[in-house]
């Protein structure tokens, strides 16, 4: 700072021109006097979303550590929100847990101590998470609907009070739904599992059975922001399940889906596709395209992460289609694909740490090929990873112990801490800005399975401008610990990254 002063004081010519040097000080030093809150999580501490003593600007830095750079001039897409899917098999956990710890669950994801949920995405009738398979309207030829149960029964009975305490807890979430198949009887296969498609003859019927669903969940205060058209249409599964090509899936849209919402919905958003990154610009094309039929009623694509990062995918997709929302819709790590190496009570009380950073690493790629949030699957599981009716069991970031030998309890797993340095901080409208680490600010991302893992022998960062002026800065390292210089507006923070660690910076507003 000395030489700096003098630098200053060299550009005064005359007494009335100079300024003191308590003034000169105070201009050189303001930066610096604005302090950086920031937040971590690593895996050689006690640190979980834990905030740490706050930083200070300086003009100082070291050569040898990882420059990232931010620039808040060129800005990009905006936060929808951040969420998880509020499920059958969720709510059947949810359902078995004391009063206590129902409040425990709400308030993690939801509640103002949180990490701040703001989005939510529904099952539209069962799952593959669900113990049972059911729907509506399992009257086989009614393409009037006429049976369609509008009480919508069973979910009152099981899903509503779980999503009525998150709507409690957060009465601004946006709720999206999604089928996984249409009743059997309006299927060719006339089974809701093991795929099969949907009969030309239902398509209005299903269609209808869309606004249906949103009425009667709207009667029971449950606001629905949008619907996603068929998840992973791709898939024959051994659950619910339902094959449409990209352009069958256009014509619906086009010529069902889309004027049946208009008319009884015009609100209710519809995303397209829901499946896997590796597809997503044959997907757009087909529905966001030009001279695609069904663009006008689309407004963006919904996917997923099983077939790997393909992060430069969903960019192109981004730059092909700059006013679609793009928002990640499901994901999770399969204990039947990927298992765990611990015993089943450390993994119940622990999880897996590289799956936080699997997590991590997908939210943070995706924001910077320019998705506007992301969705993860379940919100909440049992000790087994369910349960559900075919048993494909999964990790989630919040377990609940329920054998019958061990007292009731819900773990928060790394996937937890490692969602909420995003969805906590990244508000909605925040907007994305500019940043590169070590110069470089390529998405990248192999379409490569296994998903879920991390580059190590980097850092990866992202940031934006929030609402109220600061922007939030989120680095993660996945390798050994490294050094740190994050350059802004106002100056360099110099900091470590622990190995196995994510940071959130909060950058104050310019003044």
């Amino acid at each position: 700072q000395k030489n700096d002063r003098r630098r200053l004081a060299r550009h005064c010519r005359t007494a009335m021109g100079c300024l003191s040097n308590a003034v000169l000080a105070l201009l050189i030093t303001s930066a610096a006097s604005e302090s950086v809150s920031w937040f971590q999580t690593a895996a050689s501490t006690a640190d979980r979303l834990t905030e740490q003593t706050p930083l200070s600007f300086s003009s100082q830095s070291s050569d040898d550590a990882i420059e990232i750079t931010i620039d808040t001039t060129k800005t990009f897409q905006k936060i929808h929100g951040f969420g998880g899917a509020l499920t059958q098999s969720s709510a059947t956990v949810y359902k078995q847990l004391p009063e206590e710890l129902q409040a425990a669950v709400i308030e993690a994801y939801y509640g103002p101590t949180g990490i701040g949920y703001t989005t939510g995405r529904m099952p539209i009738h069962s799952c593959d998470f669900s113990v049972d398979t059911y729907t509506f309207d399992d009257v086989a030829g009614d393409y009037d609907l006429e049976k369609f149960d509008t009480t919508v029964a069973y979910d009152q009975n099981l899903s509503l009070p779980m999503i009525h305490a998150a709507i409690a807890a957060n009465p601004s979430l946006k709720l999206f739904g999604s089928p996984w198949s249409p009743p059997a009887w309006m299927k060719d296969n006339n089974d809701m599992l093991w795929g099969g498609s949907l009969l030309d003859e239902a398509k209005e019927s299903w269609a209808q059975y869309f606004a249906k669903w949103i009425t009667a969940y709207e009667a029971q205060g449950v606001p629905v922001w949008g619907v996603t058209v068929q998840n992973e249409p791709e898939a024959k599964q051994p659950w619910e399940s339902c094959i449409y090509t990209p352009e069958q899936t256009r014509d619906f849209v086009a010529e069902h889906l889309g004027p049946a919402l208009e008319e009884a919905h015009p609100d209710v958003k519809i995303l397209g596709y829901d499946h896997n990154k590796d597809h997503i610009e044959e997907w757009a094309d087909a529905l966001l395209g030009a001279d695609s039929a069904s663009a006008k009623y689309m407004d963006g694509i919904a996917f997923h992460w099983y077939s790997g990062s393909c992060f430069d995918n969903v960019a192109n997709v981004a730059e092909s289609y700059p006013d679609a929302l793009l928002l990640p819709s499901e994901a999770c790590f399969e204990l039947t694909v990927l298992s765990d190496d611990e015993g089943e009570a450390t993994w119940i009380a622990n999880g897996t740490w590289s799956k936080g950073e699997g997590y991590g690493y997908d939210i943070m790629g995706d924001l910077n090929a320019g998705s506007s949030g992301w969705t993860d699957w379940n919100i909440l599981l049992d000790h087994e990873g369910g349960p559900n009716h075919v048993n494909n069991f999964c990790d989630a970031p919040v377990i609940a112990d329920l054998r019958e030998d061990a007292e009731r309890a819900v773990y928060l797993h790394p996937q937890y801490f490692y969602l909420g340095h995003f969805s906590k901080f990244l508000l909605p409208d925040s907007v994305r800005v500019h940043s590169t680490v070590g110069g470089s600010d390529a998405p990248g991302g192999d379409c490569a399975w296994p998903y879920g893992g991390c580059d190590a022998t980097t850092l990866q960062a992202t940031a934006f401008l929030r609402p109220d002026g600061q922007t939030a800065v989120v680095v993660m390292n996945c390798g050994e610990d490294k050094e740190m210089k994050l350059a802004a507006e106002g100056g360099v923070i110099t900091n470590t990254v622990p190995a196995n660690s994510i940071q959130t910076y909060l950058l104050p507003a310019a003044n």
